[in-house]
């Protein structure tokens, strides 16, 4: 870089050599944004007025006595003027140049619409580690072992039990960022998981409960047996229901659960039980809170919807993250408690909702480099 700030001194005295004007060129071709600094350097008024300032002091007589004692033979006249006017621009010249690499912004690696939403997609992880993608629409039938088989097809795969297992075996759906995955358990219970998220479960249920275990979210849909209790494992919480419908979010510490329909009870750590009834929302802290809510924010990610209602934008970011597989960054605490309500569609590219957040709130959304960056 020092070699190309004493080219730019040079070319902005007007003392650059052909040789390295072609040099030059070569690198200001490598970045769009180089060609805008050089035009900046050329129309900054302080600059030129430094060179002309400069240019016209006769500083000859003073220099020569010196540049004649000291090297004698190097310096012609045009040397020293080179020299000199360049030893005057190249101080200024680095510190625009610094400023310039520490102020540009990386060069976008994507565009907003080139960030495509998440698919169907995941993977099946058995007892004896067999790892299996489950990806795409095509349907077909695995032969799991001889008590049960699964169908894969429309994104979906459904667990059917042949024979009841002697050994409790289990399996695990690992949805990676940017996914989502949905499976009907052998006792017909649906599970909708979505992205960054795990579910193990056991591929043939006992006639006395129905545990399976989840990490991140899931949407169940859970089928009614009147005496067989399923119960949702997350990590010192447990859900316990016999036919309902229930979202539960455990990205974060304190788990949420919101009944949609039926009846539940949730419990803590060897806590007692709080039933929960439909539209109301348990968030599992050091104790069990429960409050009335509008269910469907908490859902809306089921029906390919991001619903929001007076959310902050530092709770939504991580949701657009995982869904996206994309690294988003607030970068002003003011904009990070800005709040959001409405709906827009999940499976829409990213700009469309970014748009619609710089929209709603006035702030300024760009890429820089390999993230998404916004800002008042």
């Amino acid at each position: 870089m020092e070699y190309i700030e004493q080219l730019i001194a040079k070319y902005l005295s007007g003392t650059i050599s052909e040789e390295e004007i072609i040099v030059l060129r070569r690198w200001i071709d490598e970045s769009p944004g180089r060609r805008d600094f050089i035009r900046t350097l050329e129309s900054r008024s302080d600059l030129v007025k430094k060179y002309n300032r400069y240019a016209a002091v006769d500083a000859e007589g003073a220099k020569h006595r010196f540049l004649s004692y000291v090297r004698p033979t190097v310096f012609s006249p045009f040397s020293r003027r080179v020299w000199y006017y360049a030893a005057v621009l190249v101080p200024l010249v680095m510190l625009s140049v610094w400023l310039y690499e520490k102020e540009t912004p990386d060069s976008p690696q994507f565009t907003l619409e080139q960030v495509d939403p998440g698919a169907t997609q995941a993977i099946l992880i058995m007892d004896n580690g067999t790892e299996m993608a489950l990806t795409g629409q095509e349907e077909k039938t695995i032969a799991l072992d001889d008590s049960v088989s699964a169908q894969m097809g429309n994104g979906a795969i459904t667990y059917r039990p042949v024979a009841k297992k002697t050994k409790a075996e289990y399996h695990t759906i690992v949805v990676p960022r940017g996914g989502e995955y949905r499976i009907t358990l052998a006792d017909g219970t649906c599970v909708h998981i979505n992205a960054e998220s795990q579910l193990r479960f056991p591929v043939t249920f006992s006639d006395k409960e129905r545990t399976v275990r989840l990490t991140g979210e899931a949407y169940f849909e859970v089928s009614h047996r009147e005496n067989t209790p399923f119960v949702v494992e997350v990590g010192n919480m447990r859900v316990r229901q016999y036919g309902t419908k229930f979202n539960i979010n455990a990205y974060n510490e304190a788990p949420e659960v919101v009944l949609v329909a039926g009846s539940i009870g949730v419990s803590g750590d060897g806590g007692e039980e709080v039933t929960l009834a439909p539209g109301q929302l348990a968030v599992c802290g050091e104790q069990i809170s429960v409050t009335n809510v509008d269910v469907s924010p908490y859902i809306g990610w089921t029906k390919g919807r991001f619903t929001f209602d007076n959310e902050r934008l530092a709770d939504i970011v991580p949701e657009l993250m995982r869904w996206y597989d994309v690294e988003i960054k607030i970068l002003d605490d003011e904009v990070a408690n800005m709040r959001f309500t409405g709906s827009v569609g999940r499976y829409e590219t990213i700009e469309h909702i970014m748009r619609a957040i710089s929209y709603t709130q006035g702030v300024h959304v760009a890429v820089n480099g390999n993230k998404i960056e916004i800002s008042k």
